[in-house]
C-alpha cells in the first residue's frame, strides 16, 4: 500500500512538474510597438532620377514610385500581425522602466521601412475589331525590418526584414487595391514569423482512439485558455537525452478537432500515426510544439 501511495505522489510531482515547466515555455509578452522609420532608397539628383525612371520603363514597360504616404499603414499591418501572435499582447507605445516593475515579461519592437512602392505596367491589347486599348495594372513592393528588443537595456533580441515582391502579389486594378493586398500580406507574414519563432508546447495528455499500430487522435493540455483553435497545427517530438544534451526528433503532426475545455482540445494525427502510437505505448517522452 505504501509503494501504491509512493507510486501515486512521485507521478503526481512528476505531472506538476511537467506542466509548471510547460507554462514557463507558454509565456505571455507584453509588446509595446515604437516607430517605423522610413528609409527610402537615395535616388540622387532628380536629373539622374528621370533617367533612371526614364530607363526602367524603357526597359521593362514598368514604372516604380515610393509611395511616402502609406507608411503609417504599414506600421498598422505590423501591429495587427502582432495582435494574432498567440503569446505576445502588443500595445501602441513605448514600454518605460517604470512598467516592467510589475514583473510582466515584455518586449520593444521598432524598425524601418526600406522599401514602400508601388509598380505600374501598361499592356496594349487589341479587341476582337482591332482597336486598341491600353490596361494598366498595379503591384505593390515592401521591405519592412523589424527588431524586437528587450526593453529593460535596448539590446536587439532578434532582428527580421520582412520582404513583399513580385513573387508574393498579384497584380491589381489600381495602386491603392495593389497597396491593401501587400498590407494584407505582411500582417500574415508577421503573425506566422513570431507564431514560430515563439510557439505553444504542450503534451498528450490521453491516448484518445487508435487502430491496429496507428494513433487516430490525442488530447492535448491545450485550451481555450492557451488561445488554442480549431485547425491549429502542431508537431509531436520524441525528447532524450544522449551525452547529457538533448536531442528532439519530429515523428509526427496534430491538428486540432475541437476545443474541448480550458485547458483540453481533441487533436487528429494527420501524420506518422505509427510512430505516435508505437512512442505512446512505450512511454516515450513527448513534446507537443505548434507550427
Amino acid at each position: 500500500m505504501k509503494i501504491l501511495r509512493s507510486f501515486i505522489i512521485s507521478m503526481a510531482l512528476v505531472s506538476c512538474l511537467t506542466a509548471a515547466a510547460q507554462k514557463e515555455l507558454n509565456t505571455v509578452y507584453r509588446v509595446g510597438v515604437g516607430e517605423l522609420i522610413y528609409t527610402p532608397p537615395t535616388e540622387g539628383s532628380k536629373t539622374a532620377s528621370l533617367i533612371k525612371d526614364v530607363a526602367e520603363v524603357l526597359l521593362s514597360g514598368q514604372t516604380t514610385k515610393q509611395q511616402p504616404q502609406y507608411a503609417e499603414a504599414v506600421r498598422a499591418s505590423l501591429m495587427n500581425g502582432l495582435s494574432k501572435v498567440i503569446l505576445f499582447r502588443p500595445s501602441d507605445g513605448a514600454i518605460y522602466q517604470t512598467d516592467l516593475s510589475d514583473g510582466t515579461p515584455s518586449f520593444f519592437v521598432d524598425g524601418t521601412i526600406a522599401n514602400i512602392s508601388i509598380v505600374s505596367r501598361n499592356e496594349t491589347k487589341k479587341d476582337s475589331k482591332g482597336n486598341s486599348h491600353t490596361d494598366t495594372s498595379y503591384r505593390s513592393n515592401l521591405s519592412v525590418t523589424v527588431n524586437l528588443k528587450n526593453p529593460a537595456d535596448g539590446s536587439v533580441i532578434d532582428s527580421r526584414t520582412f520582404t513583399l515582391s513580385d513573387s508574393d502579389l498579384y497584380w491589381m486594378a489600381s495602386g491603392e487595391k495593389a497597396m491593401t493586398n501587400a498590407l494584407e500580406r505582411l500582417t500574415s507574414k508577421v503573425a506566422d514569423y513570431y507564431n514560430r519563432k515563439f510557439p505553444l508546447h504542450a503534451s498528450i495528455i490521453e491516448k484518445g482512439e487508435s487502430k491496429k499500430n496507428k494513433q487516430k487522435d490525442v488530447y492535448i493540455d491545450l485550451g481555450a485558455d492557451d488561445g488554442a483553435y480549431k485547425g491549429q497545427q502542431f508537431d509531436v517530438l520524441t525528447v532524450k537525452t544522449i551525452a547529457g544534451k538533448k536531442t528532439r526528433t519530429v515523428i509526427g503532426r496534430l491538428k486540432i478537432e475541437e476545443v474541448e475545455g480550458d485547458e483540453i482540445s481533441l487533436c487528429k494525427v494527420t501524420k506518422g500515426s505509427d510512430k505516435i502510437k508505437a512512442a505512446l505505448d512505450e512511454g516515450e517522452n513527448l513534446m507537443v510544439v505548434s507550427r
